[in-house]
């Protein structure tokens, strides 16, 4: 295949490439598989709500929940490391506290290649461990009896959310819950980390099997043709190999980009005046 070079080396050269790119997919792929997902937090110097150059999105939320009576007491990221066949995921996080209420309010940047703010949380931590989060992305009935209760519906109107949150809180606290006494920002990232670990570790668990099931069977019926004529010395069967794994990663690379697109545009088009500021 190529001149001046030994047919043993070419081969050789070949798998090792291959092997490469397959890896840097099927690598952290397997360890989703096998239970080695991880979330992990920290907080930054940054204040919530400080960022001049914040998108229209962003200024969305946080303007509703200025308007509702929190304030900015923090930012600072999630990431899930070893996320189906990604690496990690990295998400930054604004933190508002009303600190009466009890409630914080976060908004979390959707990962790369979305690179948009999707919404707000309301989120009350109890004394006895309890993690109660209200999100305006999903619909989801509370179900009390669970440590990590969660509950929502799909608005762009904060002030529902935070109604449907704060009813539900008077009332666990008139059955005899009470607040976390620790109101900071750690408190709360404690909080996501020991209820939302399990859940990505479950999730991304199930993504990588399915990649690697879906790429081993393609990779497999891709070679057979060639193994059924030429031996595994040949330079042909590490190049198809190698191909098919350039062509399927570009291939979802480009799916992931046209369907970030997609979501931004259809957000930002749905995006409504907030009840109170418009006509």
């Amino acid at each position: 295949m190529f001149p001046g070079i030994d047919p043993n080396t070419q081969t050789f050269l070949l798998w090792a490439l291959a092997i490469l790119v397959m890896a840097w997919t099927w690598i952290p792929a397997l360890v989703s598989a096998l239970g080695g997902t991880r979330l992990s937090h920290g907080l930054t110097s940054q204040a919530a709500g400080s960022d001049q150059t914040a998108g229209p999105d962003e200024a969305l939320w946080a303007n509703q929940l200025t308007q509702l009576g929190y304030e900015p007491i923090g930012a600072g990221w999630l990431r899930v490391n070893f996320a189906g066949s990604e690496w990690a995921l990295y998400t930054p996080v604004r933190v508002f506290r009303n600190a009466s209420a009890h409630v914080y309010a976060f908004m979390q940047k959707a990962p790369a290649p979305f690179h948009f703010w999707p919404g707000a949380v309301f989120a009350t931590c109890w004394s006895d461990g309890v993690l109660l989060l209200t999100d305006n992305n999903s619909n989801a009935e509370p179900d009390f009896e669970d440590e990590f209760i969660r509950q929502g519906i799909v608005t762009l109107n904060l002030a529902d959310i935070e109604t449907i949150h704060r009813n539900v809180t008077e009332a666990m606290i008139r059955s005899g819950r009470r607040p976390d006494s620790d109101s900071s920002p750690e408190a709360l990232f404690l909080a996501l980390q020991r209820y939302l670990g399990p859940e990505a570790k479950r999730a991304h668990g199930r993504a990588g099997t399915q990649y690697l099931f879906v790429h081993i069977l393609i990779h497999l019926c891709a070679s057979m043709p060639s193994l059924t004529l030429v031996s595994l010395t040949h330079w042909s069967l590490p190049f198809i190999n190698l191909i098919l794994a350039l062509i399927l990663g570009l291939g979802e690379s480009s799916h992931k980009r046209q369907y970030a697109r997609a979501v931004r545009a259809a957000f930002r088009n749905e995006q409504i005046v907030p009840k109170g500021e418009g006509s």
